[in-house]
């Protein structure tokens, strides 16, 4: 088995999903998936927000969700009573387990050699540890939920003009100390030096601007080129409105949300410019230099 522990929104959750199903799918073992972390609610909202379990808006089915048991079997717990402790150990020894924690965001490529019996904790932020795998991980990535007619209509718009995705994303990145500090939201120093290279490259452009903080890119972003602002009612229940609308989009200029890179990573448009942050991380201990693919843009 491979157990991968899940954490964060939908993008985050969609880069952990998507190297669990590569481990999976090459080393011929099943998926287990643990939700233990979404379910804590125990820290301040204010520091840390909630998340919920957010892959079922995809076409996503050969998994299953990890048993108390399994969980306890690979983490152990300090206040279990010594009898289940020495169960445990004693389980351990006829089938041994690892827990593998992903100590810094730098891609390594020794994870993919572990093959079974192995609980991942990471967060796996690089196509390179799914990139042998990459048409399952696009297959299985495919929106499921009905889509309403205004994000229907909106699609069509998108593909047929010379759509520019650009997605700012604020909210706790500015709300709470702890994602400000260590992520930290975009300057727009980066969102006009990423507009004016983009239109240096595109002809007549029209922006598709998506936001999880929409009146501020309203009061902030004002172009003069064609601009459409994204509201909620294309939104979706869990946000897949948005996505599958950014993927639509035939050129991107991303924040530094998984979610929106997601977007652009899905996108099946071969000749599409993406623009990203080359610091991605306020915290330079974050930094993951193989984050992003080669032919995206940094600035």
């Amino acid at each position: 088995m491979i157990l991968v522990r899940l954490m964060g929104g939908l993008g985050n959750q969609m880069f952990q999903y998507a190297f669990g199903r590569r481990m999976a799918f090459i080393h011929n073992t099943e998926l287990v998936l643990d939700q233990s972390l979404l379910l804590d609610k125990s820290q301040p909202h204010e520091l840390v927000t909630h998340r919920d379990f957010d892959l079922d808006i995809f076409n996503i089915q050969d998994y299953r969700w990890a048993t108390e048991e399994e969980i306890f079997s690979f983490n152990g717990n300090p206040k279990a009573s010594a009898l289940k402790k020495g169960v445990r150990k004693i389980k351990n020894a006829i089938i041994p387990k690892q827990l593998i924690i992903q100590r810094f965001n730098e891609y390594n490529k020794q994870y993919l050699s572990i093959k079974n019996n192995t609980c991942f904790v990471g967060r796996w932020q690089s196509e390179l540890y799914f990139k042998d795998a990459e048409q399952q991980i696009r297959k299985e990535f495919t929106i499921t939920t009905l889509l309403n007619n205004e994000i229907k209509k909106t699609a069509e718009n998108i593909k047929n003009t010379n759509s520019i995705c650009l997605h700012i994303r604020r909210g706790d990145l500015i709300t709470s100390s702890v994602y400000s500090s260590s992520i930290g939201a975009l300057s727009m120093e980066y969102y006009t030096q990423a507009i004016h290279y983009i239109k240096q490259q595109i002809e007549n452009p029209t922006f598709f601007i998506f936001s999880d903080d929409i009146e501020w890119c309203k009061q902030n972003i004002i172009l003069p080129d064609p601009t459409f602002y994204m509201n909620n009612t294309t939104a979706g229940e869990k946000a897949e409105g948005h996505l599958h609308l950014m993927q639509q989009c035939k050129h991107f200029i991303i924040s530094n949300s998984t979610y929106a890179w997601w977007g652009a990573w899905l996108s099946a448009n071969k000749n599409k410019r993406v623009i990203y942050p080359e610091n991605w991380y306020k915290d330079s201990k974050y930094n993951n230099p193989s984050m992003s693919p080669k032919s995206w843009v940094p600035l």
